[in-house]
C-alpha cells in the first residue's frame, strides 16, 4: 500500500499538482564576521542566500501575514520565505537591512525593551527600529530582557510566577507600542525556550509564538510554537541552504509529551519518549528518517501503524541544554523533504 501510493503522490507531482500550502521562516542572529559563531551568519553569505531566494522565484512575506493565513486556513504560494532576526542586533541595521530594502522584502526584528533602553551589548536603538520600521519591517517583542522565561524563581509557584510573566512579555509589548507606533501580536521565546505554562500564556495573549526547533510552519503547525530555521553558524551553510528552504511541513497531528523540559538528574528521562501521530497510516510513510542532536540516526516503532502514531527514542542519553529531534521524508516533488523538529531541554528544573 505504501509503494502503491507513493506511486499515486509522484504521479501528482508530475502532473503539476501543489503542494501543501506552507512558509519556510528563516532565523537569524548577527549578521557580522567578528561575533559568536554560534549566533552569527556573514554578510557575504546572507547576501548569498538572499540572491538564492531571489533567483528562485522566491516570494518574501511579512511574518504577521504568514502567521494571518495559517490561523485563517488561507493558501499560501509555494516558495514563500518570512525573514526573522532575534535580540535586535546592530548588524541587522548596518549590514541586512540596506540589502532587504534594496529589493523591497519585508523582515521581522524581535527585541528586547530593556536591552535597547540600557544600551545593553551591540543592539540597535529605537531610532533605527523606527526607520526599519517606515520601510516594511515588523518590530516585535522577544520578552522584556531575554531571560530564560520558563524558570521560577527560589520560592515562586506557578501563579506568581504566571503573573510575574504576564507583566513582563505586556510590558515589553507596551514599549515596544511607545517607540514604533504599534506592535505586532507575534512573539519569539527567548532562546526556543518555553513550557506548557509559557505556550498557554501566549496562546490566552493571542499572540503567536516562534520557537528555534527547525522546519517549514504548515496546516498542522502550533501556532504558539512555530518553526524557524537557523541560519547560523554550519546550519546556513549553501550546500544545505536550498534543501531546507524546499522542504514542506510533516503533517504531524500530535506531538506528545507537550513539555519539552527534563529533570537533568532522572538519567532514565534523558533518554524521553517522543510520540508523533501523523496524517494517514504507517504504509503511507514507507521511508522516515529521525535523527538526534549529536546522535547516529534514531530508529522507531509503529506503536500504532493504522493511525501513524511513530514511537521515537534516543539512542543515548541526552546531554545538558537543547537537543532537537529532526523527523524527515521523502515527499513526492524530487529534492524536497517533509520536515518536523522537535525540542527537548535538559535541565530546567535550575531555579534562580
Amino acid at each position: 500500500m505504501g509503494y502503491f501510493l507513493l506511486t499515486i503522490w509522484l504521479a501528482a507531482a508530475a502532473a503539476g499538482d501543489v503542494v501543501p500550502d506552507h512558509a519556510v521562516i528563516l532565523l537569524y542572529h548577527h549578521v557580522a564576521e567578528d561575533t559568536p559563531v554560534s549566533t552569527t551568519t556573514s554578510p557575504a553569505l546572507f547576501h548569498e542566500q538572499m540572491d538564492w531566494l531571489a533567483g528562485n522565484d522566491y516570494q518574501v512575506l511579512p511574518l504577521p501575514a504568514v502567521v494571518d493565513s495559517l490561523r485563517r486556513g488561507h493558501s499560501l504560494p509555494d516558495r514563500t520565505v518570512a525573514l526573522t532576526f532575534d535580540d535586535g542586533y546592530i548588524s541587522v541595521y548596518t549590514e541586512a537591512f540596506p540589502h532587504l530594502r534594496v529589493r523591497g522584502w519585508p523582515f521581522t526584528v524581535f527585541v528586547c525593551p530593556e536591552a535597547i533602553d540600557q544600551g545593553r551589548g551591540p543592539v540597535l536603538n529605537w531610532d533605527q527600529l523606527r526607520e526599519m520600521a517606515a520601510a516594511g519591517a515588523t518590530v516585535a517583542n522577544h520578552g522584556l530582557r531575554h531571560d530564560h522565561l520558563q524558570r521560577r524563581r527560589s520560592g515562586e509557584d506557578t501563579a506568581s510566577w504566571r503573573a510575574r510573566m504576564r507583566t513582563e512579555l505586556l510590558d515589553a509589548q507596551a514599549r515596544i507600542e511607545k517607540e514604533i507606533g504599534s506592535a505586532s501580536g507575534v512573539f519569539a521565546y527567548p532562546y526556543g525556550e518555553f513550557d506548557p505554562d509559557l505556550r498557554a500564556l501566549v496562546i490566552e495573549m493571542g499572540w503567536a509564538g516562534f520557537g528555534q526547533q527547525s522546519g517549514p510552519a504548515g496546516a498542522h503547525a502550533d501556532l504558539a510554537v512555530l518553526p524557524r530555521f537557523p541560519m547560523t553558524g554550519t546550519y546556513g551553510a549553501m550546500n544545505v541552504f536550498p534543501e531546507k528552504v524546499r522542504s514542506l511541513p510533516l503533517p504531524v497531528l500530535e506531538a506528545l509529551p507537550v513539555d519539552p523540559r527534563i529533570a537533568a538528574g532522572d538519567t532514565a528521562a534523558r533518554r524521553p519518549v517522543l510520540d508523533l501521530r501523523l496524517t494517514g497510516t504507517a504504509d503511507d510513510w514507507p521511508t522516515i528518517t529521525i535523527y538526534v542532536s549529536g546522535q547516529d540516526a534514531t530508529t522507531f516503532t509503529w506503536s500504532e501503524p493504522d493511525v501513524a502514531r511513530l514511537r521515537i527514542q534516543p539512542a543515548a542519553t541526552l546531554p545538558r541544554g537543547r537537543s532537537r529531534a529532526n523527523i524527515t521524508a521523502p515527499s513526492a516533488w524530487p529534492g524536497r523533504w517533509y520536515w518536523f523538529s522537535h525540542t527537548w531541554i535538559v535541565g530546567e528544573e535550575h531555579r534562580y
